[in-house]
C-alpha cells in the first residue's frame, strides 16, 4: 500500500481526505478483486477444458488397454494354433514315414520271396533241362548204339 498522507484539521484527519482516501482504496480493491475473479474464471475455463481433455485420453488409453489386451489374447491363441497345426504336421508326418517303412519292408520281403521263387524256379528249371538233355543224350545214345 502506497503511504498517504491526510489533511490534517482542528480534531485530527480532514473526512473528506478520508473519504477520498477510502473511495480509492474500494476503486483499486474491486478493480483487484475483478481482475482476480476474473483470473479465476479462466483458470475454472482452462480447469473444465484440462479435465475434458483428461477424461478423453483416459477413454482412449482404455481403449487402446483393451485393444492391447485383446491382441496379446489372439497372439497367444494363434501361437497355440501354430504349435498346434506343426505338432499334427510333425505327427502326420511321422505316421507317414512309418507306414512308407512299413510299405518298404514288405515290398522288401516280397521282393525277397520272388527271388527265392526265382531261384528256386530256375533250380527245377536247370534240374528238368539236365534230366532232359540226359534222356536225350540217352535216348541219341540208345539211338546210335541201334
Amino acid at each position: 500500500m502506497n503511504t498517504y498522507k491526510f489533511a490534517r484539521t482542528f480534531r485530527g484527519f480532514k473526512p473528506s481526505s478520508v473519504i477520498e482516501y477510502i473511495n480509492n482504496l474500494e476503486r483499486t480493491y474491486e478493480k483487484e478483486i475483478k481482475e482476480k475473479q476474473e483470473a479465476i474464471s479462466e483458470l475454472q475455463k482452462e480447469n473444465e477444458e484440462l479435465k475434458k481433455k483428461l477424461s478423453k485420453l483416459e477413454e482412449e488409453f482404455s481403449k487402446l488397454n483393451e485393444q492391447k489386451i485383446k491382441i496379446a489374447e489372439l497372439l497367444i491363441i494363434a501361437q497355440e494354433k501354430a504349435e498346434s497345426i506343426v505338432s499334427k504336421a510333425i505327427e502326420e508326418g511321422e505316421n507317414k514315414k512309418k507306414a512308407l517303412l512299413e510299405e518298404i519292408e514288405q515290398h522288401e520281403k516280397t521282393l525277397q520271396n520272388l527271388k527265392e521263387e526265382i531261384k528256386r524256379i530256375k533250380s527245377e528249371l536247370q534240374s528238368v533241362i539236365s534230366k532232359f538233355e540226359n534222356e536225350t543224350e540217352n535216348e541219341r545214345e540208345e539211338e546210335s548204339l541201334d
